[in-house]
């Protein structure tokens, strides 16, 4: 056992010194604001560029969801990217839960740092934040990505399949897990690809970014399964231009979901899809996400060129 506590010390020490290496490269420095009074902690690099809002979606804090995109975005944006209420050290001054509440603190952060024109990318729950986000306070937004995110064609009968499917007995117990076990199956649900890590390994990961606040994540996810009807009776008809990005494998939100949703926003909405893709193709398929992702942003510019 103590072996076992060794490697996942290192493990978990290696990983985070390369990521917060990425961080560093990209000029972006931890900050943390009292806004409307919520805590919120942010990564931000404060450069004279057009202004890219990240939301990373459950899991991990933001720079673990990020980070494989933060270099070359870099070059071409100033970024900020929030933890969530509940995710890493941003705190609500009081009890919020919904998903409009992470709504409305995501742009309080902008309105506070004064930023008066940006583009938002989020990832599962993020994209929900930032699809509602462009709804609710669209002043200033000028391109929308999410990407296998839960809006509008989720239903509770497909989040019971999932349970079944990944041996759980609840959403929150899958997103939300209560123990290295179940963050190996939550890792395996993200890139569909089984790890040959030890779940013993995966302590320190598991204490750092998932035992915080497991109670309040856990009711993150209750409050959104329970807004599922409400939300699917939103309208997201916006008149930007807004790229939807897919996994053909996602076993969360089928793909058959990003065409409904792309369907629905209309005109303005492209849909692409990665092939064999699962979850989270910006980590796992991140030379297709990137590419597809660059040719969005700089369109007058060949992909391979940025």
């Amino acid at each position: 056992m103590a072996l076992l506590t060794l490697f996942s010390c290192d493990i978990y020490k290696v990983a985070n010194k390369h990521i917060d290496k990425k961080m560093e490269d990209a000029s972006l420095k931890l900050k943390t604001a009292i806004v409307e009074g919520d805590t919120i902690e942010y990564w931000d690099n404060e450069l004279d560029k057009p202004v890219l809002l990240l939301v990373h979606g459950f899991g991990a804090s933001t720079k673990f969801q990020w980070f494989k995109q933060v270099g070359w975005l870099a070059e071409h944006y100033r970024i900020v990217m929030p933890n969530l209420l509940h995710f890493g050290n941003t705190r609500p001054g009081k009890q919020k839960f919904e998903v409009a509440d992470q709504v409305d603190m995501v742009h309080n952060l902008i309105s506070s740092l004064n930023i008066e024109t940006y583009s938002v990318c989020g990832v599962s729950y993020g994209g929900l934040v930032s699809l509602e986000l462009a709804v609710n306070y669209p002043k200033g937004i000028e391109k929308v990505i999410a990407f296998d995110t839960p809006v509008k064609y989720m239903y509770a009968e497909d989040l019971d399949t999932v349970c079944k499917r990944f041996d759980v007995p609840s959403v929150e117990e899958l997103f939300a897990p209560s123990d290295e076990k179940g963050l190996k199956k939550l890792m395996y649900l993200a890139s569909m690809k089984k790890s040959i890590v030890p779940a013993g390994w995966m302590t320190d990961f598991y204490q750092a970014l998932y035992a915080v606040n497991l109670e309040d994540k856990r009711k993150l996810i209750t409050q959104s399964i329970a807004g599922l009807e409400e939300y699917s009776k939103h309208e997201y008809n916006l008149d930007i231009p807004v790229l939807l990005i897919w996994g053909d494998n996602d076993p969360v939100v089928p793909v058959d979901r990003g065409v409904l949703l792309s369907e629905h926003i209309g005109k303005n909405a492209k849909l692409e899809i990665i092939k064999n893709g699962a979850h989270m193709p910006n980590l796992t398929k991140r030379r297709q996400f990137d590419r597809i992702l660059k040719a969005f942003l700089f369109p007058e510019t060949p992909a391979n060129q940025n």
